[in-house]
């Protein structure tokens, strides 16, 4: 069961963070089809416009010094690892480890018995089902992704900001990509206890076009320690064992 649900909330968020249609997909010979993609598309296709919509809201000076902040958290990071614990809608949890390097490269390694993982190259963004021996790749551009992991973020240009709240100990915001590309949601929490200090991302919840979240958990935060750059490739459809 475990793998089902960890299976399908990354799904639902590769619906999310890609606009809809596959790139390609790598099979194994034993034919198995991917769940992403199908009628996706033509949904989207026949949604409606997203500016006739909840509307941006407005930002203030201070509200803009805040985000501000959050674009030179992105912009100072370069090199994170930590502990992750994914819920979907239906909360089931399933946890692992994350990996990025930015600009453009990230990797999601769940915790077995899941054989999943979620692999961005600096291209493209990956979905790695080593269970039902499946790729799906999508351009990395077409993603929200994109925002956080160009070399040069600043969510005030690239994103339409529709939530922003500050409290005494964080800030949350609400994203969608400017470009409209990418239907749904991005919500960023980030730990901000101190008046000028620097802040930290604790979490994210993305809601896909029906309004189901999955909800992100970082903890055991490491920054600035490099890994090799071979954990951003995508695999081969040999399917080798990362885990060992």
């Amino acid at each position: 069961m475990t793998r089902t649900f960890a299976t399908s909330a990354a799904l639902a968020i590769a619906l999310v963070l890609c606009n809809g249609q596959a790139y390609a997909q790598d099979k194994s010979d034993s034919g198995s089809s991917s769940a992403v993609g199908g009628n996706w598309s033509a949904e989207v296709d026949a949604a409606d416009d997203p500016n006739d919509g909840p509307a941006e809201v407005e930002l203030d000076a201070a509200s803009l010094k805040s985000i501000k902040r959050v674009n030179a958290y992105f912009n100072d990071l370069i090199h994170l690892q930590g502990k992750f614990t994914q819920t979907d809608a239906n909360r089931n949890e399933t946890t692992g480890r994350f990996y990025v390097h930015r600009p453009g490269r990230l990797r999601f390694e769940y915790a077995k018995p899941s054989l999943l993982r979620i692999v961005a190259d600096g291209q493209y963004l990956s979905i790695e089902d080593h269970d039902l021996k499946t790729v799906d790749k999508y351009p990395l551009e077409s993603t929200p992704f994109r925002m956080l992991l160009t070399e040069d973020v600043d969510l005030v240009r690239d994103a339409r900001i529709m939530g922003y709240v500050r409290e005494p100990d964080s800030i949350v915001l609400t994203l969608q990509d400017r470009s409209n590309d990418s239907p749904g949601q991005i919500k960023l929490f980030f730990n901000a206890t101190k008046k000028g200090a620097k802040i930290e991302l604790k979490e994210w919840i993305i809601t896909d076009p029906q309004g189901l979240d999955t909800r992100i958990q970082v903890a055991d935060l490491v920054k600035g320690k490099e890994v090799s750059s071979k954990l951003f490739d995508t695999s081969t459809v040999q399917f080798p064992d990362f885990n060992n």
